[in-house]
């Protein structure tokens, strides 16, 4: 049998002939996985063997990687704001641009004294989670219309052991909420049809529902911008993530909010929008 890593070399090769872009990256952590190790482990185990069963599901992976099938549903699991989430063709791949509307949500909290928080279409719970992770005295409560997407939320607040502190509402964004809350959040879905044409292929592995919006991308905006007053408290916030390319269309929505303001992401592109309620 051959080492480790000999072994990388080779599905790196095999993957890059694939035009996979991270070859070397995602044989690393499909090999972790594997493993079941950590990937800072792995340069000190470059001449260990591994089992026949091993290499042969490692062999697996690799040939489904080669499909365009992303690394972290071949795993199941994924990372997100330094935690670790569960996933599945249910649920988006959480991005890290999303951390930047959690990182503003937290800073908001700590200043503000905030007990409530609201997520819609919560997905894998990552945004709900990770809010609730971070600030121990609040309570968070998410929804999704989805039920095999909040099962795998509910997963995700046990394994991150704030499940004590989360709800899990099956719901078409406002539609079965009857409180009231000091924030609200959501990355609702937003891809315009035509932009959905023209995504890479590891996207046509995460589910269409969770990406694309009627609407030219603005349905779920504009519903959250007509509903939204019913289920803030006063002085309360609300934070979403923006279709880039729709942010000035999105935040004319909400002009008869107190105020707005549009965060730009690591790439310089408009990513957060910052409503204040009257």
């Amino acid at each position: 049998m051959k080492n480790v890593f000999i072994i990388l070399k080779e599905a790196e090769e095999f993957l890059t002939s694939h035009n996979i872009t991270e070859a070397k990256l995602d044989a690393e952590v499909l090999l972790c996985d594997v493993l079941n190790m950590e990937r800072k482990i792995l340069p000190t185990r470059r001449n260990s063997i591994i089992t026949n069963e091993q290499y042969n599901l490692f062999q697996k992976y690799i040939k489904r990687r080669t499909t365009g099938e992303p690394v972290s549903y071949i795993t199941g699991c994924t990372e997100f704001m330094g935690l670790k989430f569960k996933v599945s063709p249910d649920v988006l791949i959480p991005r890290q641009e999303t951390e930047i509307l959690v990182e503003t949500a937290n800073n908001f909290i700590k200043k503000n004294n905030c007990k409530k928080v609201l997520d819609l279409c919560t997905g894998s719970g990552c945004i709900a989670v990770s809010v609730a992770k971070y600030n121990k005295d609040i309570f968070v409560t998410a929804s999704d219309i989805s039920e095999h997407a909040l099962n795998i939320a509910k997963e995700n607040a046990e394994l991150n052991e704030v499940n004590s502190r989360t709800n899990f509402i099956q719901s078409d964004i406002f539609n079965n909420i009857e409180k009231k809350f000091d924030i609200i959040l959501s990355n609702p879905p937003y891809v315009t049809e035509e932009e959905y044409k023209k995504l890479e292929k590891e996207l046509y592995f995460e589910p269409k529902l969770a990406l694309t919006a009627d609407d030219n991308g603005l349905y779920f905006y504009k519903f959250i911008a007509a509903q939204a007053k019913n289920y803030l408290n006063n002085d309360g916030i609300i934070l979403l993530e923006l279709n880039a390319n729709l942010s000035k269309e999105i935040e004319s929505l909400f002009k008869d909010f107190g105020k707005t303001e549009i965060i730009k992401d690591y790439s310089g592109l408009d990513r957060i929008l910052f409503i204040r309620g009257i």
